[in-house]
């Protein structure tokens, strides 16, 4: 249902864990502890690692109900077509825009409200992605709020779900693949480790230690998981199988060849295993190397991350063939709606969904990614915020947990 929208507010916050400075680390940022050294690579960053920071976005209804949303970057922004990481203090102009926007728009709802911040332009230019991002949240909140139901039931009202279910969740590692791992093996979790492999130390120079590391995670799996527990197996290489092949699609189908033979049995789908320059020339690598797959016989999925930033960029990837799955990013497509639009265009293209987004969100974008997986029926969701391991799981799977509970009781 339409509200007026009485107050836009806004205070800083914190994302759950850090700004990482992707290009530098791929080029051997040394890394002390948990602080990178060096000086940062990509342009407008000013340093190789910072704490995530976050805006939280406070809607109140002209009836007294309020909706919150958050709004931050992922983990790795200013790369790969992404805006950089949140600066609240250089964002104070766009969200007064957005306010007095808002203010003055009259009745409006989730969908009407989202669209409005998604077509608002300064000076030419979008809102800031996070901005768009933490807005549509808190429009979302602020309906459900004002109905008296969850924004489960909101988001079902896009999509037409008559039975949401609980999603598989996928976790991700961080940097502590092995110790980590264990934690996902121990709770069951459907889709495991991620295992940020972004670093020549961590993949190998000839990517030997990624391989080392999938038959280690297959011999754990079943060593500590039993014999019933199958789990799919989702790594991402932020392109690193490109760089140390030269981007060559046969020595690259070649070495997932190696991998599915690893995998031993296992479903194995590898994130974003080479990177071109922009959007053109990553899909071109990506349906080169799907192809090889398929003319080989090779069962490695391919999924797709960086330079698929909105539903523009998702449904080129899909016309292209280019991937099995694509991993929609919540916070690089900016409103809530546009995550809807993406899921539609995967689901119609033949691919799976994968609700994504990034260890850098907060509780809060966690728990509605949840809602908007269920929602969508996807095939998995992310567990985060964070790089604990059980807290993004427990803060995921909770989520979808009671949104189910007040589903069964009509809200």
């Amino acid at each position: 249902m339409a509200f007026r929208v009485a107050r836009v507010d806004w205070v800083e916050g914190e994302g759950a864990y850090y700004n990482d400075d992707l290009l530098a680390i791929r080029a051997g940022a040394p890394k002390d502890g948990l602080v990178y050294g060096g000086e940062p690579v990509t342009p407008g960053l000013q340093a190789v690692r910072r704490p995530a920071r976050a805006l939280l976005l406070r809607v109140e209804a002209d009836s007294g109900a309020v909706g919150w949303g958050d709004a931050m970057s992922v983990q790795y922004a200013g790369v790969g077509g992404r805006d950089l990481p949140v600066d609240p203090i250089a964002l104070v102009g766009e969200l007064a825009s957005a306010r007095e926007l808002l203010l003055g728009a009259g009745p409006v709802g989730f969908r009407s409200g989202s669209d409005l911040v998604d077509a608002h332009r300064i000076d030419g230019r979008q809102l800031h992605t996070a901005l768009r991002y933490g807005l549509s949240q808190a429009l979302l909140s602020a309906e459900a709020a004002d109905d008296g139901v969850t924004p489960l039931r909101v988001l079902a009202g896009e999509t037409g779900i008559a039975a949401p279910r609980l999603v598989p969740v996928y976790a991700q590692s961080g940097d502590d693949r092995r110790l980590n791992a264990d934690r996902m093996i121990l709770r069951s979790v459907e889709v495991l480790p991620h295992g940020l492999f972004n670093s020549t130390e961590a993949f190998g120079t000839d990517g030997g230690a990624f391989i080392d590391y999938v038959r280690w995670l297959v011999a754990r799996v079943r060593d500590v998981g039993g014999v019933d527990y199958r789990p799919r197996l989702h790594l991402d290489v932020y392109g690193m199988l490109g760089l140390v092949t030269g981007q060559d699609v046969p020595r690259m189908a070649a070495f997932l060849a190696e991998v599915e033979k690893a995998a031993d049995g296992l479903e194995v789908a590898i994130e974003a295993p080479c990177l071109g320059d922009d959007t053109d020339s990553t899909i071109e690598l990506l349906a080169a190397l799907r192809a090889r797959l398929a003319e080989d016989g090779i069962r490695v999925r391919l999924v797709a991350d960086e330079f698929c930033n909105g539903d523009e960029d998702v449904a080129r990837f899909v016309q292209a063939g280019a991937v099995d799955l694509i991993q929609i990013k919540m916070p690089d497509l900016g409103c809530l709606t546009e995550a809807l639009k993406a899921a539609a265009a995967c689901r119609a293209g033949g691919l799976g969904v994968f609700i994504g987004g990034s260890c850098a969100e907060t509780d809060l974008s966690a728990q509605l990614s949840a809602q908007l997986a269920m929602a969508v029926d996807a095939d998995q969701v992310l567990a985060k915020p964070g790089m604990g391991v059980d807290e993004g799981i427990a803060i995921v799977r909770n989520a979808m947990r009671r949104a189910l509970v007040e589903w069964d009781r009509g809200r």
